[in-house]
C-alpha cells in the first residue's frame, strides 16, 4: 500500500510543481484573482445552520462527523452531476443506481450514493434542509429492486451548488426517517447578482465518451435590495460505451469451474467466454430429450449416454449451428470448463455466443436542469422565498442481453423454449434440409427415433439479438416548488427565528422497451410458400400460414409479415415491426411536505446560550406504477397455476411475450412529526476551569407516527468537549429509523425468472460463514454435496415476491466518538478522526433467491426457519421455485473510521498572494455485516467496492491568475468474496490502486477563465484481474482511461 501511495505521490507532485511553475510565471502578467477562502470557524461571528441541527450557531463545529464537498471542488474536478462528487468521496460505497454498467430498463443513468454502503434507501437526500421527490421507481425491477425515496442527485443544477454537507448518523431525529446511514444536504447559492455563462467538452483518450455541458447562471436584487431572483440552467449530453469498446471489458475474460481434476482451486480465469449452447444465428436439433447441444464428454460424463443426446443437427459427425447466411457451419466448441462430469455451459474460446457486444458499459444520457429560486423581504423580520426546479433527462442503456429461444430456457415451443419447425420452411435451403432429414433418420435420439412415429419438423434454438436490441430508453421528469416564509421576533430579549414552509414535488419516468410478442413470432415463423399452400407448385411468394390467431399485445405492425430466422438479419423489416412489441411503463413519485418550526435561544449558560428548536411536519407520499399494456399481460389462460405464489390462482395475467407479465401498483403513506432539538453551552473559555475549555451538550427527538409502520420515537444524545483550545472531543449516540417504503409495503405478488448460486452444489458446499453446517442442512435436504451440480446460475427458474403491508420500521443504534485538533498556533489547519458504530435492526430486505438459500442452507436452525419452507426442488434437486419478499429479518452492521485532515498555508514563494491546500479524507472500513433471519452474520468488509482502506487526497494550488488542483483517489486491496474458501478461486483478490487527476484553471481576462481537466491522469488501469469478475463501477475511472475536459466561463 505505502509503496504504491509513494509511487503515486512522487510522479503526483512531479506534475503539481511543473504546473504551479508555469502557473507563477503566467500570474505575474496578470490581475489577481482572489483565492477561494476556508472556512475559519473560530473568527466567524456570523450565525449559521449547519446539518443535523435546526439551531443558529456562531461556528461550523458539530457533534457528528461531517463530510464537506465546497462547489469550487466540484467545478475544479469538472463533474457534470453532483453524484460523480460524492461518489469520489471515501465514505460513500458503489451507488444504489448510476449510469455505469447494465442499467434498469425503469431510469437507465440514474444515480443514487449510498453512504457507507448499508443501501441507497438508508441515505437521506435534502436541499436546503428540505426533502425532494424521489426518482426511484416503485418496483421490484426498479433501479433499486425495493422502491424507495432515493433522490437523483443527477437533476440537480451544479452551478448552483454552494456546498454539499454530509453528516454520519444524528440527522434523523432532525429530518426524519431514512437517515440510518447519514444525511446529505445540498446547500444551493443565496443572494446571487451577475451572470455567468460557460462551456465543458470532455473526450477519452481513446477518442469516445463524448460529454458536453452548456450552464448560465443569473441573479439580480430588486425592491431596493429587500429582494433577490436567481436562475440557473445548464445541459448536458454524454455518450455511451459499450464492453467492446475497451480492451479491458472486450477481451471476454471470466471465472469458471477448473477443467483440470488435479487443480487445488475450484475456479480460475478463462479467456473469451464463449456459450456454444446459444447461437443467435440458431442452432437446429431433431431431438426434444435435451434440447441444446452440448459436448461428446458431456454427454457420456454427465448423462451417461451417447454423444448425440443433445439431438443437434450433424454433419460429418459436427454438431451445427448456422452462420450469418444461413448456411450450416460446425460450433467450435472451445475449451471446456468444469470438470468432464459437470454440464457447464461456458466455454473458453471457440465460435459460441458472446455476451459482451451485448453488454453496456456506459449509459448515453441528455438532460435539462433548470432552478430558480426567489426572496423577498415583506418587512424586517419576515421573508417570503421560493425555489421552482424542473428537470428533463433521457437516458439509454444502449445494448442489453436479448430474448432467448432454447431448451435451456424452457420447453419446446413454449414462449422461451426451442421453436418448433417445419421441414418444409421454404426459408430452408435444400441443402440445409437433406442435412436435417438426414439427422431425423439416423440420430438415434431424434424425437422420430427415440419416441417412435415420423417427424416432419426440427427444433430451432436462437438468441433473438436480431430482433430486439435489448435498448431501452428511459425519459424522466421531474417538478418541484417551494413556497416559504421566515423570520424572527424578540422574546424576553432575545431574537427567535421561526420558519413555515410548503414543499411539492413529481417525479415521472417513462420507459421505452422493446420486447417478442410471442403469438405473433410464432406466425411469422409458419411461413410458407403460397403457391404450395394452395396446392400449386411454389412461386416464391413467402407468406404466413393463415389462420393462426393474432396476439392482442401493442405492436408496431399487426399485419403478419414472414419471419426468416435462419442466419443473422435475414428477418425483412416488416417481420420485425409485426413481431415486436412496444412496452411503454410510466412511474409517478408525488410528495406533498409542510414544515413549520421555531428556533432560538431561550437562557445564558456560563458557555454560551440554552437554545432550542421545536416543530411539526406533515408529509404526503404518493407513488404509481403502471406497466403498461405489453408488460401487463392479458387474460388468465391458466386459471389453475399459481404462478405469483399469492394463494389465487385466477388472477394472474398471461404475458404477452417472455417476460413475466408485470403487475402494475399503487400506494401512499402520510406521516406526522413532532421534533424538538435542545443545545446548551455548559462551559466556556470565559470560565477558565483547568480541562474544560468548552462543553457543549446537545439532545435532539423526534416522535413520528407512519400510517404504515405505526408510532416510533427518535432521538440522539451527544456533545462536545474542548479540554484545551485545540483539541476537541465530540461524540453522539442517536436512534434512528427507516419506515418501510411504498414497494416493500404493498407491493403485489409478483413472479420473475432468476438466477442464483445453489449452496449445495458441489463446489460451493465448502464456502459459506460455516462450510460444516451448510454440508450437514444439504445432506439433511436428501443432496449429495460430493456429486450434486446445480444449474441455478446458468438457467432461471421462477419465483415470486410480494410486499408485506405489516412491515415494521426499520431501527438503528449508532454512535461515534471523535477528536477535532485545531491548533492555534497553525492557522487554518484541522484535522479530525472519528469512529462510527451503526446497528441496523428489524431489516427491510428483499430478499434475493440467493439470500433465501443461504439463510436455509446456513442456519443451525434447520430446517425450521422460514426460509427453508419458500424453496422447492424437483426429484432430481434442482431448484423448480423460490418464494421470495420483503420481511424485517435482518440486521446490518457498520463499523469504521473516517478521518480528515485539511491545511491551508501561504505561499509567497511561489507568487505573491498565493497559497495551498492540502486535505486528505480517509476511511477504514472495519465491518460491514449482514445477517438474514437465524443465520450467522455475514462480513463483506474487504471485498471488491468495500475495500477496508480507501482514501482522496488533493492538493490545490492559487496564485492570482492561475490555479493548479492534483487529486488521488486511493483504493486497498480487495477480496472477491472473504467468506470464500481459500481454496475456491484463484486470483481471489485484487491489489490496491491509485487514480491521479489535474486540473488548471486560467483567468485569461477579469470576466473568462479557461479550464484544463484531465482525469486519470497517468491512464491507470484497475487492478488486475478486475472488472473480471466484478469492479467495474468502482474502478471505472480505471476502465474509462485517461479522460480530458476543457471548459470556460465567462462573467458579466
Amino acid at each position: 500500500m505505502m509503496k504504491l501511495f509513494a509511487r503515486a505521490a512522487l510522479g503526483a507532485c512531479v506534475s503539481f510543481i511543473a504546473l504551479s511553475a508555469s502557473g507563477a510565471a503566467l500570474a505575474q502578467e496578470q490581475d489577481s484573482v482572489a483565492p477561494q477562502e476556508s472556512v475559519d470557524s473560530k473568527n466567524s461571528d456570523e450565525t449559521i445552520i449547519v446539518t443535523g441541527s435546526r439551531i443558529a450557531r456562531p461556528n461550523y463545529d458539530t457533534v457528528e462527523p461531517v463530510i464537506v464537498v465546497g462547489s469550487q471542488s466540484i467545478e475544479d474536478r469538472g463533474f457534470t452531476t453532483l453524484g460523480q462528487a460524492l461518489s469520489e468521496q471515501p465514505a460513500f460505497g458503489v451507488p444504489g443506481a448510476s449510469p455505469v454498467g447494465a442499467q434498469s430498463s425503469f431510469g437507465p443513468g440514474q444515480n443514487f450514493v449510498d453512504f457507507f454502503s448499508l443501501g441507497s434507501q438508508r441515505t437521506l437526500t435534502l436541499v436546503n434542509g428540505r426533502r425532494f421527490v424521489g426518482s426511484n421507481t416503485s418496483s421490484i425491477f426498479g433501479p433499486t429492486g425495493s422502491g424507495g425515496s432515493q433522490v437523483d442527485l443527477n437533476i440537480i443544477p451544479t452551478k448552483l451548488i454552494d456546498r454539499v454537507e454530509t453528516i454520519a448518523v444524528g440527522g434523523a431525529p432532525i429530518y426524519g426517517s431514512d437517515a440510518i446511514a447519514g444525511t446529505v444536504n445540498v446547500i444551493m447559492k443565496r443572494d446571487y447578482e451577475g451572470f455567468e455563462i460557460d462551456g465543458q467538452y470532455g473526450l477519452s483518450s481513446r477518442g469516445d465518451a463524448e460529454e458536453y455541458r452548456v450552464r448560465g447562471l443569473a441573479g439580480f436584487n430588486f425592491g431596493d435590495g429587500r429582494g433577490n431572483f436567481v436562475i440557473s440552467g445548464e445541459y448536458n449530453k454524454a455518450g455511451g460505451l459499450l464492453y467492446t469498446d475497451r480492451k479491458l471489458t472486450s477481451s471476454g475474460d471470466f471465472f469458471a469451474d477448473t477443467n483440470d481434476p488435479a487443480d487445488r482451486y475450484t475456479r480460475r480465469i478463462f479467456r473469451d467466454r464463449r456459450i456454444p449452447s446459444i447461437a443467435e444465428t440458431g442452432i437446429p436439433l431433431v431431438g426434444s430429450l435435451l434440447g441444446f447441444p452440448i459436448t461428446d464428454t458431456q454427454a457420456v460424463n454427465y448423462f451417461g449416454y451417447p454423444e448425440q443426446v443433445d439431438g443437434t443437427v450433424q454433419i460429418g459427425g459436427l454438431d451445427q449451428k448456422f452462420d450469418a447466411n444461413g448456411n450450416l457451419i460446425p460450433i467450435m466448441y472451445g475449451t471446456p470448463t468444469g470438470l468432464p462430469g459437470d454440464l457447464n455451459i461456458d466455454f473458453s474460446g471457440g465460435n459460441g455466443f458472446s455476451l459482451i457486444p451485448l453488454s453496456n458499459l456506459l449509459s448515453k444520457i441528455e438532460r435539462i436542469n433548470a432552478l430558480s429560486m426567489a426572496e423577498y423581504q415583506l418587512t424586517d423580520n419576515i421573508r417570503v422565498f421560493a425555489e421552482g426546479w424542473y428537470s428533463r433527462s433521457k437516458g439509454t442503456n444502449l445494448r442489453d442481453q436479448p430474448e432467448y429461444n432454447s431448451g435451456i430456457f424452457d420447453a419446446d415451443g413454449a414462449p422461451a423454449g426451442n421453436f418448433i419447425m417445419s421441414i418444409d420452411n421454404p426459408y430452408l435451403s435444400d441443402e440445409t434440409r437433406a442435412a436435417i432429414i438426414d439427422s431425423i433418420n439416423n440420430n438415434p435420439f431424434s424425437d422420430q427415433n427415440f419416441f417412435g412415429g415420423s417427424q416432419d419438423y426440427f427444433y430451432l434454438g436462437r438468441a433473438n439479438t436480431d430482433l430486439v436490441s435489448g435498448q431501452s430508453v428511459g425519459k424522466s421528469e421531474v417538478i418541484r416548488g417551494v413556497l416559504g416564509l421566515d423570520g424572527d421576533f424578540d422574546f424576553n430579549g432575545r431574537s427567535i427565528n421561526w420558519e413555515v414552509v410548503g414543499v411539492y414535488g413529481r417525479a415521472k419516468t417513462k420507459a421505452r422497451n422493446t420486447a417478442l410478442a410471442t403469438q405473433n413470432l410464432f406466425n411469422a415463423l409458419d411461413a410458407v410458400d403460397e403457391g404450395v399452400y394452395n396446392g400449386g407448385p411454389a412461386n416464391g411468394n413467402i407468406i404466413c400460414r393463415p389462420g393462426h390467431p393474432e396476439s392482442s399485445a401493442p405492436t408496431i405492425s399487426s399485419t403478419c409479415a414472414p419471419l426468416n430466422p435462419f442466419g443473422l438479419n435475414q428477418a425483412s423489416q416488416a417481420a420485425r415491426d409485426y413481431v415486436t412489441g412496444i412496452a411503454t411503463p410510466v412511474a409517478l413519485n408525488q410528495q406533498w411536505t409542510v414544515t413549520a418550526s421555531l428556533a432560538g435561544p431561550v437562557a445564558s449558560l456560563p458557555g454560551g446560550d440554552l437554545a432550542f428548536a421545536v416543530g411539526y411536519e406533515h408529509r404526503y407520499e404518493s407513488q404509481k406504477f403502471d406497466p403498461g399494456a405489453f408488460f401487463l399481460g392479458g387474460p388468465d389462460n391458466t386459471p389453475d397455476v399459481d404462478e405469483n405464489g399469492d394463494g389465487d390462482p385466477t388472477n394472474d395475467p398471461s404475458p404477452y411475450g417472455q417476460t413475466v407479465p408485470i403487475i402494475g401498483s399503487y400506494g401512499n403513506f402520510n406521516t406526522d412529526e413532532v421534533f424538538g432539538e435542545m443545545r446548551a453551552d455548559l462551559v466556556g473559555p470565559d470560565q477558565n476551569i483547568p480541562l474544560i475549555h468548552a462543553l457543549e451538550f446537545k439532545g435532539a427527538a423526534r416522535y413520528v407516527d407512519h400510517n404504515f409502520s405505526g408510532a416510533d420515537l427518535t432521538w440522539t444524545l451527544g456533545g462536545r468537549w474542548k479540554p484545551v483550545e485545540d483539541l476537541t472531543i465530540r461524540g453522539n449516540f442517536t436512534r434512528a429509523i427507516r419506515s418501510p417504503s411504498i414497494t416493500e409495503a404493498i407491493n403485489p405478488a409478483q413472479s420473475y425468472f432468476g438466477f442464483a448460486t445453489d449452496p449445495c452444489d458441489k463446489n460451493q458446499v465448502k464456502n459459506g460463514p460455516d462450510p460444516a453446517t451448510r454440508r450437514a442442512n444439504c445432506i439433511a435436504a436428501g443432496i449429495d454435496p460430493d456429486t450434486f451440480g446445480s444449474l441455478s446460475a446458468q438457467r432461471s427458474f421462477p419465483g415470486a415476491v410480494a410486499g408485506d403491508s405489516t412491515l415494521t420500521a426499520e431501527k438503528s443504534n449508532s454512535w461515534t466518538i471523535g477528536a477535532l485538533f485545531q491548533p492555534t498556533f497553525l492557522r487554518r489547519f484541522n484535522a479530525s478522526v472519528d469512529y462510527i458504530d451503526i446497528k441496523v435492526k428489524d431489516v427491510i430486505t428483499d430478499f434475493t433467491a440467493g439470500q433465501v438459500l443461504s439463510a436455509c442452507y446456513d442456519s443451525t436452525d434447520y430446517p425450521n426457519n422460514r426460509f427453508c419452507d419458500q424453496i422447492q426442488r424437483d426429484d432430481d434437486g434442482q431448484l423448480s421455485f423460490i418464494q421470495t419478499g420483503y420481511a424485517n429479518q435482518a440486521e446490518l452492521r457498520y463499523k469504521g473510521i473516517l478521518a480528515n485532515v485539511d491545511y491551508t498555508f501561504d505561499t509567497p514563494f511561489l507568487g505573491a498572494d498565493s497559497r495551498m491546500n492540502l486535505s486528505v479524507n480517509y476511511q477504514y472500513l472495519d465491518t460491514l455485516s449482514n445477517r438474514a433471519g437465524a443465520g450467522a452474520a455475514t462480513n463483506t468488509a474487504g471485498e471488491i467496492g468495500l475495500s477496508q482502506h480507501k482514501a482522496l487526497a488533493s492538493l490545490n494550488y492559487v496564485n492570482k491568475d492561475f490555479g493548479a488542483l492534483i487529486s488521488a483517489s486511493y483504493f486497498g486491496k480487495a477480496k472477491y468474496d472473504v467468506n470464500e474458501d481459500p481454496d475456491f478461486r484463484t486470483p481471489n483478490s485484487v491489489g490496491d490502486v491509485v487514480f491521479i487527476n489535474a486540473s488548471m484553471t486560467f483567468k485569461v481576462q477579469d470576466n473568462f477563465q479557461l479550464r484544463f481537466v484531465v482525469d486519470n491522469l497517468f491512464d491507470a488501469r484497475p487492478p488486475y484481474p478486475s472488472p473480471i469478475g466484478g469492479g467495474t463501477i468502482t474502478y471505472f475511472r480505471g476502465v474509462l482511461g485517461r479522460y480530458f475536459r476543457v471548459g470556460a466561463t465567462a462573467s458579466f
